[in-house]
């Protein structure tokens, strides 16, 4: 007959039952803590070194359109999302990359130098890699991708050591880096906001002056063909100046015509076709030479135009390098005289494991021991009242 599941167990089967199996409960409870509380004075103590950032909403963040409308001139700035801004900043802080370069810029192995050096169980796996891969049981690893495991492993350290937190509802960033050495956890902020100021110049600076220059050589380049063009066009044509051979062929036409009005022969009326045929060959080539003559125009106009957004461009990039960024520190990387206590957290994670452990093994023993300690942990296993209770002794 199953217990009813509406009474609940009172404090004194309670009692009991920790009186009846304290040696294994107390068992279970020193043996983790103890092991933890030995443990607590390995790990060596960190320091925590913090810097403080404060996010202002510069001309960065602001779209600027090239196009401008036919009203009221230039269109309004359309300024990004305040949380796309915070959020934007703190990815650029946290990405990988910029991490891995922090450890190239300080060096691997004064930053971990027991990942740096392989130890013998990095040299035991490798050896039995190569043996392995010698029989044909494995791929072989290259020193490369030894390299980048061990970028990897020293990635993931940095990682866990880093934080970076976005204070609600400001634009404060506080970014903390735990390491045992005091002086190279300030070395590690400092060159992580370096280069983080570089990096976000980098992202967030229009390349105008590389566009207007490219722009400059396209339009100049093609200045230089349109000339190039009309010398050829005069050089193939023979034009030094077609106002002057104009007037020199009506001069010549108008002679024969005058013969012409006198004399009628053949040989004028030839002489008369050819000054005719002249000039209107002299017509097409100054309708040709006018229409090459336009695209000069407006290739030179093109590259005086550009020439001018190049000069503008170098202006404006010149102003943004002289301007400080938006994102000010606040407080410089600094580290604390004592390091973080780690061993009262390592106790007090420890204490928590023994009281699991406690808890698992008074689980372990309910289910596992037959019989009933309490006369009334039998009345509602077999639902009839006890009336009598004889100890039992050996």
């Amino acid at each position: 007959m199953n217990e009813p599941k509406s009474q609940d167990v009172s404090m004194r089967e309670l009692l009991v039952f920790f009186y009846r199996y304290r040696a294994r409960l107390i068992l279970a409870f020193l043996v983790p803590f103890c092991l933890v509380f030995i443990f607590s004075f390995i790990p060596s103590p960190r320091y925590e070194a913090s810097s403080v950032l404060i996010v202002r909403l510069g001309s960065e963040y602001v779209y600027q359109p090239e196009v401008t409308n036919n009203h009221n001139g230039p269109e309004s700035a359309l300024p990004f999302d305040r949380d796309q801004i915070f959020k934007s900043e703190v990815a650029i802080l946290g990405s990988d990359d910029l991490h891995d370069q922090v450890m190239k810029t300080i060096g691997l192995d004064r930053l971990y130098p027991d990942i740096a050096e392989p130890n013998f169980f990095t040299s035991a796996i490798r050896y039995m890699n190569d043996g392995l891969a010698a029989i044909g049981l494995a791929d072989p690893v290259t020193d490369e991708q030894w390299n980048r495991q061990r970028l990897a492993k020293a990635l993931i350290r940095f990682d866990k050591r880093l934080d970076i937190e976005l204070e609600k509802e400001s634009a404060v960033i506080t970014v903390t880096f735990r390491h045992t050495d005091a002086a190279l956890a300030v070395q590690v902020l400092d060159t992580l906001l370096q280069l983080y100021m570089e990096k976000r110049k980098q992202l967030y600076m229009e390349p105008r002056v590389e566009l207007a220059q490219t722009q400059v050589e396209a339009t100049h380049q093609k200045a230089l063909v349109a000339e190039q063009s009309i010398e050829k066009f005069k050089h193939d044509h023979r034009i030094y100046s077609l106002p002057d051979q104009r007037t020199s062929l009506l001069q010549a036409r108008s002679e024969v015509e005058k013969e012409q009005a006198t004399v009628s022969s053949p040989a004028l009326a030839e002489k008369l076709g050819f000054f005719n045929n002249q000039l209107d060959r002299l017509d097409a080539q100054e309708r040709e030479l006018d229409r090459l003559q336009h695209e000069r125009q407006i290739a030179e106009d093109e590259y005086a135009l550009a020439s001018h957004k190049l000069n503008e461009a170098k202006a404006f990039d010149d102003l943004e390098r002289e301007r400080v960024g938006s994102v000010r520190i606040i407080q410089p990387p600094t580290a604390p005289a004592e390091p973080k206590p780690l061993q009262l957290l390592i106790i007090l994670a420890g204490l928590f494991i023994s009281v699991v452990s406690v808890l698992a093994m008074a689980a372990m023993t309910e289910f596992v021991e037959c019989g009933f300690l309490t006369p009334e942990r039998l009345e509602r296993r077999i639902g009839v009242p006890v009336l009598g209770v004889l100890s039992w002794r050996k």
